[in-house]
């Protein structure tokens, strides 16, 4: 055998690796799109009640401008007032659009402050109806080297989580915190009081089809009942090692549960910023 043909052999299975991983990504960005969507139908209800409850006093606020058209006063209140409902209802829209897109999947950083925000607003309705109160301790100019609509993405459904596991104990808090760690890296926590999940499911919290949405929750098939495939972790996971970032969880029962993401910090941005 010539030495030509040792060394084809020798490079054939890497070649074959990068083949792989170049059919792989195109799926992978897919996925990522797929997984927004599904985040996005579990949001629907709450959104369709948000702006549904705009949009009522808006109707009316029309109906009273149209029955007394000789006030020019009351008039304009009404329509003053069925203007920022609408503005307010189209904010909705354009947040839920801006999320389910792509446009700005290849931007290299994420302002940690603006993609919190972005995050609670894409819920719609508000978390302390339900007796959740959010605490938000992000200082300004903190920028992470991630795309904003894939860390969006991990926020939203750890936020999603807690509330779910708070809602279900009748309230408490949920914390949102980042922080400049060592190293060139940020830390981002969401932290909740909710009762907080054993060790036995936090080890494997981020495997596909595993949940936390009951501690009994540990084989390989669909969880109907418990609200999903176990998927999400799995892909949020994903997203945040693919910004060369890691996410971990603390929590034991009665303790609550504590998500850590550590991402790195993307230094041009936060010096502008700064």
């Amino acid at each position: 055998m010539t030495e030509q043909s040792l060394a084809n052999q020798d490079t054939a299975p890497l070649e074959r690796i990068n083949e792989a991983k170049a059919s792989l990504a195109p799926l992978t960005d897919d996925l990522e799109h797929l997984h927004r969507l599904a985040t996005m139908g579990t949001l629907t209800a709450g959104v369709a009640h948000e702006i549904n409850n705009l949009l009522t006093p808006v109707l009316g606020y029309a109906q009273l401008a149209m029955a007394h058209p000789d006030d020019a006063q009351l008039v304009e209140k009404a329509l003053t007032k069925a203007v920022a409902g609408v503005k307010a209802a189209t904010r909705i829209a354009e947040i839920i659009l801006g999320f389910t897109s792509d446009n700005d999947i290849t931007q290299e950083y994420a302002d940690i402050g603006r993609v919190v925000q972005a995050s609670l607003e894409c819920l719609a309705r508000k978390p302390d109806k339900s007796g959740i109160q959010i605490i938000i301790q992000v200082p300004p100019g903190l920028m992470a080297k991630i795309p904003p609509l894939s860390l969006q993405n991990v926020l939203i459904n750890l936020i999603i989580n807690a509330c779910h596991a708070l809602d279900a104990n009748a309230g408490g808090t949920v914390t949102i915190s980042a922080t400049s760690g060592s190293k060139g890296m940020i830390l981002i926590r969401v932290q909740d009081t909710g009762p907080g999940i054993s060790k036995e499911i936090a080890d494997r919290l981020f495997e596909p089809f595993v949940s936390s949405k009951k501690e009994a929750v540990l084989s390989l098939k669909p969880q109907e009942k418990q609200g999903g495939f176990g998927l999400g972790l799995a892909i949020c996971k994903h997203l945040i090692e693919s910004a060369n970032g890691s996410i971990a969880v603390h929590s034991a029962p009665g303790s609550g549960t504590t998500f850590t993401i550590t991402l790195p910090v993307h230094l041009e941005a936060q010096a502008k910023a700064g």
